[in-house]
């Protein structure tokens, strides 16, 4: 029985593969990551320390990682996070599935759920990011659209099963919008391509990423929507683990997210230090790490978010592209006892502090 699950899900995986070239909250080149081999999560590597294994896309980078780390709050918890770079969600969920890494953190959430529609035994324990995705229009014709109705009889560029592919098409359907007849989607690989093209005016409008607000503005392109506003809420990137979780892989997830709760706070508080934190990882100009990390309309939040990625599982499904997950349980694939065991240390740690307690009382309306 478990061999023929197991090659079931082979199959899948090879499947998932070829859907998803690119399905992260920012795309980049579909190619493989540089992996390392290093202690499982949880394992002590002497004297009570934890090491534990993150993955995230170079497009993304990890800014509460990156804050969690520069202020020193895995250190605080004997917590040793290692850093493993990708090129493609796909790459970095294929990773997690083979051991490579221990948690996922910015490969988005529509990478994870195919490959769980497909049968893989992942966890979501948290969040990362939330929103920051921009629909493109040339300059020149923003004053033509009032609404996505007004999208009838164009031709839109999209990096297909990526969140904003998923968030905009589901907000033309709400308009009143036939996907198959009133519009023409061109799919591109990356985000890159996507907006080069859009720049180039091959295509009229683009469901665009974070992070390449700059480079669009700069070939003459404007936002006409954000995410957020089109679906206030709507989830980004989660922090995902294998479903195979032993003890001291518990400890180990339970102090990474206590980590990144604390850097939520420091990224609200502090910008700059937002900034600073991730410009070592995201080797680029401070103007662009800080659109990366700081654009206004991405937020950051470790809230696993239970409710809003059960809505966005099931516009992937009205949508067509989970065929194969119709009779997934989705509610059996996130673990979130870890958040709470986290956060309670916090509110425990601090008890005069109302903001705990206030991120307490968000994590109850948005996951219970």
């Amino acid at each position: 029985m478990k061999l023929l699950k197991k090659r079931k899900w082979l199959m899948g995986s090879f499947i998932a593969a070829s859907l998803l070239a690119l399905s992260a909250c920012g795309a980049a080149d579909n190619s493989t990551g540089d992996t390392k081999e290093a202690n499982h999560a949880g394992q002590k590597s002497g004297d009570s320390k934890y090491h534990i294994r993150v993955g995230y896309l170079k497009a993304n980078g990890a800014p509460l990682a990156d804050i969690a780390d520069y202020e020193g709050f895995f250190k605080k918890e004997n917590l040793d996070v290692e850093f493993v770079p990708f090129n493609s969600s796909t790459d970095g969920v294929n990773a997690l599935q083979s051991n490579k890494i221990d948690v996922g953190l910015t490969f988005g959430t529509t990478t994870p759920l195919a490959f769980i529609a497909q049968g893989a035994d992942l966890d979501i324990i948290g969040g990362h990011m939330e929103g920051g995705h921009p629909v493109y229009i040339p300059k020149e014709d923003i004053g033509k659209y009032k609404s996505f109705a007004d999208f009838k009889g164009k031709t839109i560029g999209v990096v297909p099963l990526g969140v904003p592919d998923v968030v905009f098409k589901s907000a033309l359907k709400k308009a009143g919008v036939d996907l198959e007849k009133d519009v023409k989607f061109v799919e591109f690989k990356t985000v890159a391509n996507l907006i080069d093209a859009a720049g180039a005016r091959k295509v009229d409008i683009a469901f665009g990423n974070s992070g390449f607000l700059s480079k669009a503005k700069s070939l003459g392109l404007e936002p006409f929507a954000w995410s957020n506003d089109v679906q206030p809420g709507h989830v980004c990137c989660r922090a995902v683990t294998r479903g195979d979780i032993s003890k001291t892989d518990s400890v180990a997830y339970k102090k990474f997210l206590k980590g990144l709760i604390q850097a939520e706070r420091v990224k609200q508080d502090s910008p700059e230090t937002a900034l600073k934190a991730s410009k070592e990882r995201i080797k680029l100009d401070d103007k662009t790490v800080n659109e990366i990390v700081n654009e206004k309309h991405l937020v950051n939040s470790a809230d696993p978010s239970k409710k809003q990625v059960v809505k966005l599982w099931d516009e992937m499904k009205q949508l067509g592209y989970l065929k194969d997950g119709a009779n997934v349980d989705l509610n059996k694939h996130f673990n979130l006892k870890f958040y709470e065991e986290a956060l309670n240390e916090l509110i425990k740690e601090n008890p005069d502090d109302d903001y705990y307690k206030k991120i307490l009382e968000r994590y109850k309306q948005q996951n219970l």
